[in-house]
């Protein structure tokens, strides 16, 4: 487990895609429903959601992540010359309603010692059904969404109303809050903030060049419970 001397962690923020929800069923659809092309479509489209949450988000154009999503597959499809009716676009967003967790999620958030909240660039009517449907059970303060602040991350403003709900449990400080994701630039992100930051590399991806590291790498969730332990207030 790679990584630098933690602060004492009392509070624990996730990030719900790629992170908590595995998103690779929505692959395989693809390439079912689009044999041959299923990958390149899976491609552009998540990289189309990230620009175009990040262009909304320096052109302070808030539109909630679900349509931007939807407004992202049209661009892809289009982009690779697939003709798709309303319905086809419609029965493919369906498919993040039937995405499941990772194998680890909910016995780690189960078992957690520190309190926990998920803090997502989706939207709460996006994301609410989705977490639902996973089994992720999170109250309504612990789940924190883009609409409340009408931005994205890397943008300060969701980590601080993160932070804000931390604070609840006597994080008097920020690298008391420990921000997980599978998303490298969402990690450097909260790194930035100032939390303490733990980056899940599933996939064996190379580090970034930006100036700074999350403070711990690991290859699995359930490595994030050692840490909760070990570093609990």
């Amino acid at each position: 487990m790679a990584g630098h001397p933690l602060s004492k962690i009392c509070a624990i923020c996730f990030d719900a895609f790629g992170t908590l929800i595995d998103i690779s069923s929505i692959d395989a659809f693809l390439e079912e429903r689009f044999p041959g092309n299923g990958s390149a479509i899976s491609l552009a489209w998540r990289t189309k959601q990230i620009d175009y949450s990040r262009l909304r988000s320096l052109g302070s154009r808030y539109k909630p992540f679900g349509e931007i999503t939807e407004d992202a597959l049209r661009a892809s499809l289009a982009s690779l010359n697939l003709d798709v009716d309303r319905g086809s676009i419609g029965e493919i967003m369906d498919q993040y309603m039937k995405c499941r967790v990772y194998p680890d999620t909910l016995e780690v958030l189960e078992n957690l010692p520190t309190p926990w909240a998920i803090v997502t660039n989706g939207d709460r009517d996006f994301i609410s059904p989705i977490l639902q449907g996973a089994g992720i059970g999170v109250s309504n303060e612990a789940l924190i969404t883009s609409d409340q602040v009408r931005d994205f991350k890397v943008s300060p403003r969701l980590y601080e109303l993160a932070y804000v709900w931390a604070q609840n449990y006597q994080a008097e400080t920020k690298s008391k809050v420990l921000f997980v994701s599978a998303n490298q630039w969402d990690a450097i992100g909260a790194t930035w903030f100032g939390f303490t930051t733990c980056w899940i590399n599933r996939n064996s991806h190379t580090p970034e060049e930006l100036d700074v590291a999350p403070t711990y790498e690991v290859t699995h969730l359930a490595q994030v419970m050692e840490l909760a332990k070990e570093f609990m207030c």
